[in-house]
């Protein structure tokens, strides 16, 4: 694997955020991925025990891809009210999504999200625009694992500066999806079955609705709204999702519900994958799957 280096033109927003962990392309550069961490880890962790990992055919993600620069950003160590406000690598602070299964969360307990979804997509917006002036939009693929699927679907839903590549999401959620649903009640929000094609298009958007949404999760993080006259850029950004059904960390069922959503809202490609794994991605499995869709995603840039 490449070593890593540092891009002197992604200055973090904030004293606290470390620099990405940045694996450059083995190729000339035609592609970028941004890919986001769980809590409690770091970028150099997660990507190299990420482009470590096999494909079936015993490539790896950087062999599959050598135009693609790959950057994994550091969250910034936050403290942890659930732990006695100990430090701790987090996007944004939260009640653990293991204990909200039993754990009924307070209006206050929700909110404490909201900081470092803010602070977190400042700093993740600026890298994705330093990469988009190189690359261009449909050439960048946002991306996460765990509470980085969270962050990253967060920046997605209140994106407007071009239509991304895709969006990658493994073992996550949506935070504050209780909210999201109440704005997408008059849609019906259809549970996946078991049969089908799990690349299947949605059905027709529901524009409006969605620029609710999409305004709700700017106003969160204070940015300005969105024009209502047209359809946000995330509808027509592809989604992939994959989760293991024996997750005990982030059951499916916040996974599913993620996708769930999206659809409801009108984005018109979400593909959601089970695997027989835990809080992981599945290998070979799911990396096989999401090689195969990023293949469509840059095909098509």
């Amino acid at each position: 694997m490449a070593s890593s280096t540092t891009n002197p033109k992604i200055k973090p927003s904030t004293p606290r955020t470390p620099p990405p962990f940045i694996v450059p392309p083995t190729s000339r550069h035609k592609q970028t991925l941004i890919l986001l961490h769980g809590r409690g880890s770091t970028g150099e962790m997660f990507g190299r025990a990420l482009l470590q990992s096999p494909l079936s055919n015993n490539q790896t993600l950087q062999t599959a891809f050598p135009n693609a620069k790959f950057i994994f950003p550091t969250a910034a160590a936050r403290r942890a009210k659930w732990y006695n406000r100990a430090l701790i690598n987090e996007w944004f602070d939260s009640v653990p999504i293991d204990e909200q299964d039993t754990h009924k969360m307070s209006r206050e307990e929700e909110e404490w999200q909201i900081e470092g979804l803010r602070e977190s997509g400042e700093v993740l917006r600026g890298i994705i625009r330093e990469e988009v002036e190189v690359v261009g939009a449909g050439n960048v693929v946002l991306g996460g694992l765990s509470q980085g699927f969270a962050m990253a679907l967060w920046v997605l839903l209140g994106w407007d500066e071009g239509r991304l590549g895709g969006f990658v999401g493994m073992s996550g959620w949506l935070p504050f999806a209780g909210d999201v649903e109440g704005i997408l009640k008059p849609v019906q929000i259809e549970e996946d079955g078991e049969e089908g094609d799990p690349f299947a298009t949605s059905g027709s958007s529901n524009a409006s609705a969605a620029v609710q949404v999409c305004n709700y999760v700017r106003d969160q993080v204070d940015l300005s709204p969105i024009d209502g006259s047209r359809e946000p850029l995330c509808l027509d950004i592809p989604v992939f999702l994959g989760h293991g059904t024996h997750d005990d960390k982030v059951k499916a069922a916040k996974g599913r519900k993620a996708a769930e959503i999206l659809r409801a809202m009108g984005v018109k490609q979400v593909a959601w994958k089970e695997y027989d794994e835990g809080h992981w991605y599945k290998v070979p499995d799911e990396l096989d799957d999401i090689v195969q869709f990023l293949g469509r995603c840059f095909s098509v840039a």
